[in-house]
């Protein structure tokens, strides 16, 4: 036992010497902040959570000396080719003092062979060179001459730099020969899993133009199944043309359990479970079953999804997916209570970029409401019965038509692109209590990165025409809450020009404008202003908006934004709400 203590504190110094921390200083002409130069020295900084801790970064002391070489490459890389580092060091800390010198600017950019190369350079004459950028630009450039086909091209590039005249000449030379095409197309699958399904998510055919984008979106579609841990794709190419290999492994882990929470003014906290089985019975199906807790909101729902269940008689490889969903819900609007029974039956076409979806829908609704002359229509209403609960069961069976066409760069965080969709439903008279409508509800959105500045502006327009009997109050527009009007909760705007407060509307224009800058890390703040209009009769515009103002902040992780806002009317200030979110709002 005594032999093993002196060993361990004779080893003890040793550890402590050879892991001596100092603090990382730097004094420079500010060209880059010190977080930046951290970052080029692979120096990890505290967190934004670690309050507690300094936020001076600490470095291991024998790293020092190759920092020195670091700091100098990563200076020459960004055009500073005559900086100047010299280190300062204590026994607590070392700082690296930086003179930048004159930067190298591109003083000229020669193009020979195809013209077309201009469009594709990213920096001008006079701008700094930096030899990252140049390098990934080149890349870039690769990827866009595959993406329209061109496979057997000759690009040769070069960065000629006079230090003494602090100047770089770029040179471009592009010669492209014919596009190439796709050739034969292998498919190889589990045994559960049938090719068909695979074919259904190809974006191309033998034959088709070479495209790069076609094979990273097709790679895309294939993993948005589900079904497997591995997708594969392995190209041989032969003249012109380009041979394609798809192998699939799959998926060992089946079950997929999400929870999710969040929080509004007027409804509380509430709690979501999602619990999904996916490449269920083979062939990529899925199984959900998704659950939602709220003191107004409670509901259940199972949905089966079955892709490339029926090929539609086109050229190429056309598959509709089977979709159905079946639900249970209860609601507590502020004037009635809502009981809801549901089915929906979707046969959709997934293409990346843009999806239809089309079907038949059924809801049985239960309107429990105090009996007064608002909360009835005419037809309903009797002055001389007693003043009680209103019960009204409601059948509807309706065909509905979805179209969405999405152009943004990421559909969990999107910076830049455009989104657009259209959704009709129409009620048909089979059914007892059913009711004849037309439902129609067009949404856009659009969104642009500037600089450090994301701006985002969305838009929806809605119209209700009733023909035969009224609609359910929950058929009805509404509007509030932290995906519409968030000056307001959900769902607690309703029409202005209804004798009856918070009475649903047949036309709906909700708009919502944002600007988000970053702040800190992952962490953005955002300025919105909503504005909401909804009347009590179909097509009737006006200029009764109820405007709201308000901030919040956001973080962006790796499942989307989480977002704190807080809105406030910009006329009634005792009115304002408070969401909380975790995934996408604005921009789901």
């Amino acid at each position: 036992m005594r032999v093993y203590f002196i060993f361990f504190i004779t080893l003890v110094p040793l550890l402590v010497n050879g892991a001596v921390v100092k603090e990382l200083h730097f004094k420079t002409h500010g060209k880059f902040e010190d977080a930046k130069l951290c970052d080029s020295l692979g120096v990890k900084t505290r967190a934004w959570y670690q309050f507690w801790k300094d936020k001076t970064p600490k470095i291991n002391a024998k790293l020092i000396p190759s920092f020195e070489d670091s700091l100098e490459h990563f200076y020459k890389s960004e055009g500073f080719y005559h900086v100047n580092i010299q280190k300062d060091e204590t026994n607590s800390s070392v700082t690296f003092k930086v003179d930048e010198g004159k930067n190298v600017i591109i003083s000229s950019i020669k193009i020979t062979g195809d013209d077309e190369l201009k469009k594709f350079i990213t920096y001008k004459v006079g701008d700094r060179f930096r030899a990252l950028e140049f390098t990934q630009n080149k890349k870039d450039i690769k990827n866009k001459l595959l993406n329209k086909g061109y496979c057997n091209y000759q690009l040769k590039s070069k960065a000629r730099v006079d230090i003494e005249k602090d100047i770089v000449n770029i040179i471009y030379d592009l010669h492209k020969n014919p596009p190439c095409e796709f050739g034969k197309i292998t498919i190889s699958t589990p045994k559960n899993i049938n090719k068909k399904i695979i074919l259904s998510r190809l974006l191309f055919k033998e034959g088709d133009r070479y495209s790069l984008e076609k094979i990273n979106r097709t790679y895309h579609m294939i993993s948005g199944l589900e079904a497997f841990d591995g997708v594969e794709l392995n190209f041989d190419q032969q003249n012109d043309k380009i041979n394609t290999g798809i192998s699939l492994i799959e998926r060992s882990k089946k079950t997929r359990i999400e929870m999710g929470l969040g929080y509004e003014t007027d409804i509380g906290p509430r709690g979501v479970l999602h619990y999904e089985r996916r490449n269920f019975a083979g062939n990529a199906k899925k199984i959900s079953l998704d659950f939602k807790y709220s003191n107004k909101e409670k509901f259940i729902k199972n949905s089966l999804y079955w892709p490339a269940f029926i090929k539609v008689p086109f050229k190429g490889y056309h598959y509709l997916d089977l979709k159905n969903e079946f639900g249970y819900s209860k609601i507590e609007f502020d004037n009635f209570d809502e009981k809801k029974l549901s089915n929906s039956l979707h046969l959709i076409k997934d293409y990346d970029w843009y999806s239809v979806d089309f079907g038949i829908g059924y809801e049985r609704i239960n309107i429990k409401k105090p009996m007064d002359t608002c909360s009835v229509s005419s037809q309903d209403f009797n002055p001389n019965s007693p003043l009680e609960n209103l019960n009204k069961n409601y059948n509807l069976l309706f065909p509905f038509a979805k179209l969405h066409i999405d152009l943004r760069d990421s559909k969990i965080n999107p910076k830049n692109g455009f989104y657009f969709s259209q959704f009709l439903e129409t009620g048909v008279d089979i059914l007892s209590n059913s009711s004849t409508y037309l439902k129609a509800l067009t949404e856009a959105r659009a969104i642009k990165t500037i600089g450090l500045f994301t701006y985002a502006i969305k838009g929806r327009v809605g119209v209700i025409k009733e023909y035969a009997n009224h609609l359910p109050e929950s058929k009805l527009f509404f509007a509030g809450g932290a995906f519409s009007n968030r000056g307001y909760s959900y769902n607690t705007i309703g029409a202005s020009n209804s004798k009856c407060k918070n009475s649903g509307g047949k036309t709906l224009v909700d708009t919502s404008i944002e600007i988000n800058h970053p702040v800190y890390k992952k962490f953005d703040a955002a300025l919105f202003f909503d504005s909401t209009l909804i009347s009590k009769n179909p097509l009737e515009f006006s200029l009764d908006f109820r405007h709201s103002i308000g901030t919040g902040i956001r973080y962006n992780s790796a499942i989307g934004p989480v977002k704190l806002d807080v809105g406030m009317d910009i006329e009634r200030h005792s009115q304002y709400a408070i969401s909380f979110q975790i995934g996408q709002s604005f921009w789901s």
